[in-house]
């Protein structure tokens, strides 16, 4: 067999992988700052300084990249809470893995507008996190709750519960209308996921 093709040191796989990671990172940075209406094929090749005809081979639509975007952005906050270091008891595991979430977004605010904000209003996005429940939910749950002893219709009502106080209580805190520190956030966090685990698990 021959070997493939070198440019630069490069082969064409290698270099289509870069320019895809290239409109990825663009694209996390203008779904960040402007949401999916600033996510567009034009903004995203002139940013990364590519020519149109790129963008097609990595992705079919801007819904595609958007998705593909919220998906890396998963990853990220998933990494961060795998390497987090918990306590022995159950709130203290759940406040550090809050913390952990809390931090993640306070990194770089456009995660948060990824993540939190954009599937309230983009269907693609609310479609996408309704069929994938975020892993950080899976995780609280895991910790206060045996997913076992509850059916999984259960578990899929806590999911969704947990979901949306903990994205509207994070939300209301990013535009100000909780005036909370740190410290208080992460105790109003930790509170909402006893009590929403606590109701479920009673009528299971």
């Amino acid at each position: 067999m021959s070997s493939p093709k070198l440019w630069r040191g490069q082969t064409l796989e290698d270099r289509s992988t870069d320019r895809r990671e290239q409109m990825l990172a663009v694209a996390e940075t203008l779904l960040g700052t402007g949401g999916t209406a600033a996510v567009t094929m034009r903004a995203v090749v002139r940013e990364a300084g590519l020519s149109p005809r790129y963008f097609y081979e990595s992705f079919s639509s801007t819904e595609e990249l958007v998705t593909a975007v919220y998906d890396r952005v998963t990853e990220q906050l998933l990494a961060r809470i795998a390497v987090i270091e918990l306590p022995a008891d159950r709130r203290g595991n759940v406040r550090a893995l809050l913390e952990g979430f809390r931090e993640f977004f306070q990194d770089e605010p456009g995660r948060a507008r990824i993540l939190l904000r954009e599937p309230l209003g983009d269907d693609v996005l609310r479609a996408h996190r309704a069929a994938t429940v975020p892993g950080f939910v899976q995780a609280v749950l895991a910790m206060v709750t045996d997913e076992n002893s509850l059916a999984p219709e259960r578990v899929a009502v806590i999911s969704s519960a947990l979901t949306g106080a903990l994205v509207a209580l994070y939300l209301d805190h990013i535009d100000g209308r909780l005036a909370l520190t740190p410290e208080q956030l992460s105790d109003a966090a930790v509170d909402l996921v006893f009590a929403v685990t606590r109701i479920g698990a009673d009528q299971a």
